[in-house]
């Protein structure tokens, strides 16, 4: 038991306490208006009059006259709970109160100016893979879940048309001269005219109709752009626009991380991230393969290899962020990021086989009516098919090894073929997203169909084309095409997207019959 502590030294001519506190009482009695507080007793125990601010003021007052330390210590102790309290409130991490927004810009984004060389980005942590040094070994299986072999084809000569011999011709079956002719040179010039000083493209600034909710990422910009010069055969050392082609793909190469991410953003979950890699690592892929050039060697190898690191590891798929065993990909992304890998095969990189049969079991999980239709994701149920989700399914399905006769391939057409679907420029109707599958598709097969089909859409696509108007910033509009007039289908995505997407995807439409050469053998159609 400690001993009680010894009484405290008398202190000269002190005030009685009691009395004060009493003077006090019946000075606010006698203010006007004065009135007793209701306020229940806090937890603190202090004096009965320290509830009212004006009993408390005066009391402070008195007791600072009078020298009492208690009044001084509990200020200075009060004082400091607050400081505290202010400082923990400063200090706490902010959470954004909204959704969560897995969209190619957030609200916020949308006031914001995109650099034209973004800042210095981390890499994404992932486990390392290890690349193939010689030629792939063939699936041990060879088939896929529904029986059909993986067998990706050749594509030795699939960029054999982009030269200018082989553009005769081939564009709307008249040659260069051709309507269809001035349509593409008119859709690169406007794309020229957009290119920034620092060799990129942006989706959203220097021209009307951007989009109502603008997609931000120069990448995907960028490389959109790219594969519509390269995909009419510009290449940085051949061409029109070599000057153009070369600047564009230096940028990406200075955007790409040290993991080989080419993304300009590196918020995990963003939509456009692997949409904006797998078009950048397409384009570096065609650009290597059309030139050879060394340069582009290592920004292709370390992309794809990003690509591959990035699959989901037992179905297949990609979508917004590295997979895992515990997330599912999308077909709208795994479409973008199959043709990457075949481009890589066109450039001399080799992919394993075993890739391509991961991919082959995602379509499979994708798939309804043995392989004929397609839906975006394997948990949505099997009758959610759509013509752009079974097009994209269905081409990949080609470069994999698919028959031009197997059943499954003839019902996919039939269906993509119905009345209901055939192209149509009018509000709601209007899908270059679905157009641009299709058009890959059908012109793999040839024949009748692909030329009713094709035909139909040249002529809407240049139909529709602003064919004249300002060349100046910021209302150039000379040779693109308005996402808004009329506004499309919403998979097309042209009313984030805005002008310059619309406008790429037309000229990539209208590019199929060179970009490409056809899988099947078409001798029988001549």
């Amino acid at each position: 038991m400690s001993e009680p502590a010894p009484p405290p030294p008398p202190e000269p001519r002190r005030p009685d306490r009691a009395k004060l506190a009493a003077r006090q009482k019946r000075s606010r009695a006698e203010q006007p208006g004065a009135r007793r507080s209701k306020t229940p007793p806090p937890l603190v125990q202090v004096a009965p009059d320290d509830n009212d601010p004006q009993s408390l003021t005066d009391w402070l007052k008195g007791e600072a006259r009078t020298g009492v330390p208690g009044a001084g210590v509990s200020f200075v102790l009060h004082a400091l709970l607050l400081i505290a309290m202010a400082l923990y409130v400063i200090h706490q991490p902010k959470f954004d109160d909204g959704p969560l927004s897995l969209g190619w810009a957030t609200g916020r984004e949308t006031d914001q100016a995109v650099p034209e060389t973004p800042p210095s980005i981390s890499p994404i942590a992932m486990i390392p893979r290890e690349k193939p040094k010689s030629a792939p070994k063939p699936l041990s299986s060879g088939k896929t879940a529904n029986g059909r072999k993986v067998t990706p084809v050749d594509v030795s000569r699939a960029l054999s048309l982009r030269s200018q011999r082989g553009r005769q011709g081939t564009v709307g079956g008249e040659g260069e001269g051709n309507k269809v002719r001035r349509a593409m040179n008119l859709g690169l010039g406007w794309l020229a005219r957009q290119q920034k000083s620092g060799g990129n493209w942006q989706l959203h600034d220097g021209y009307p109709d951007a989009g109502y909710q603008p997609l931000r990422t120069d990448t995907g910009a960028t490389a959109l752009a790219l594969l519509a010069f390269l995909g009419d055969g510009h290449t940085p050392v051949s061409g029109d626009y070599q000057a153009e082609v070369a600047n564009g793909l230096r940028w990406l190469k200075s955007v790409q991380k040290a993991d080989g991410d080419f993304h300009d953003f590196d918020e995990r979950g963003r939509q456009t991230a692997y949409y904006a890699h797998s078009m950048a690592t397409l384009a570096m892929c065609e650009a290597y393969a059309m030139t050879g050039d060394e340069q582009y060697r290592q920004p292709v190898e370390d992309g794809i290899d990003f690509l591959l690191r990035s699959q989901q590891p037992n179905q297949g798929g990609w979508k917004y962020m590295p997979q895992d065993v515990d997330t599912e990909g999308d077909l709208s992304v795994t479409g973008w990021a199959l043709m990457a890998m075949h481009t890589c095969r066109m450039a001399g990189i080799p992919i394993e086989d075993k890739d391509f049969g991961l991919a082959s079991q995602f379509l499979d999980a994708v798939a309804s009516r043995d392989g004929a239709l397609y839906r975006y994701q394997p948990s949505d149920p099997p009758q959610n098919v759509t013509p752009a989700m079974t097009a994209s399914g269905l081409l990949g399905r080609q470069w994999l090894g698919w028959e031009a006769d197997d059943h499954a391939m003839l019902d996919g057409v039939e269906w993509l073929l119905q009345p209901k679907f055939l192209p149509d420029w009018s509000g709601g109707r209007r899908n270059v997203y679905e157009w641009y599958y299709v058009a890959q598709v059908l012109h793999n097969l040839g024949g009748r169909p692909w030329d009713d089909w094709f035909g139909r859409v040249q002529a809407l696509i240049v139909d529709n084309q602003r064919s004249r108007g300002s060349r100046r910033a910021p209302e150039d509009v000379l040779g693109s095409w308005n996402p808004t007039g009329p506004n499309g289908a919403r998979d097309e995505h042209s009313h984030i997207g805005g002008r310059l997407y619309l406008t790429v995807m037309c000229l990539l439409i209208l590019e199929t019959p060179v970009r490409h050469a056809p899988i099947y053998s078409h001798e029988k159609d001549k």
